[in-house]
């Protein structure tokens, strides 16, 4: 296993993709190829010393790297780019979903469907993207313009914590458990001022010591 750990950002996911940590700490990125990598020393230290929670938990970068997914940002569609308005100079172009995204990432007509994965998308050529423009679903964007948008990025269904942290050598990182609610409301008895549980948020029930008289 390599000596490189990518570290999740505290801002949590956009849509399903996670954010990490950028390098030098400026900020936090989708893109992993802009996500800072630590070492294993730095980020056991930072787990030693309580720098981290449930949100900002490292993962090794080689099983991230191995499931990482290409993926293009709408925010860099603009209409130009749109055909017939923008034309490709290899005459290939990618059917785009109308309306649909997964946060930021756009879906792409992939032969079977429409899926994320922008590595796994059809190519068209002009006649195909005239004849398929009728289609409202879609629109068509020359694929030279997504070839040069698309990053790569990771989702947090593939986090897999036995293997992307301790099997990579990081101990002492718990996962915090979540907190269930009863639906109740806590209440001081006004006669006795024991402790009382109970739904009604508004109004006291009456205590629970049956010796109390407000039992």
């Amino acid at each position: 296993m390599k000596n490189r750990f990518y570290k999740t950002s505290s801002h949590g996911r956009c849509g399903s993709t996670v954010m990490f940590w950028a390098v030098n700490g400026n900020g936090y990125v989708t893109d992993i190829d802009e996500a800072h990598i630590y070492t294993h020393e730095e980020m056991q230290h930072e787990v030693n010393e309580k720098y981290y929670c449930e949100a900002t938990i490292p993962l090794s970068s080689d099983h991230v790297d191995a499931l990482s997914t290409w993926r293009v940002d709408c925010q860099y569609i603009i209409e130009d780019d749109h055909y017939p308005n923008s034309v490709d100079p290899n005459n290939e172009y990618v059917a785009i979903k109308k309306q649909c995204w997964d946060g930021n990432d756009l879906a792409f007509s992939n032969g079977l469907g429409f899926g994320y994965d922008y590595s796994k998308s059809s190519t068209f050529n002009s006649v195909a993207a005239e004849l398929e423009d009728n289609n409202s679903d879609f629109y068509f964007v020359p694929k030279s313009i997504t070839d040069q948008l698309a990053r790569r990025t990771f989702q947090t269904r593939n986090i897999n914590r036995r293997k992307m942290i301790q099997g990579a050598g990081i101990i002492g990182v718990r996962k915090q458990r979540e907190s269930t609610s009863s639906g109740k409301t806590r209440w001081n008895c006004p006669t006795c001022g024991k402790i009382s549980w109970q739904y009604n948020p508004y109004n006291f029930d009456g205590c629970t010591d049956w010796l109390c008289d407000s039992y």
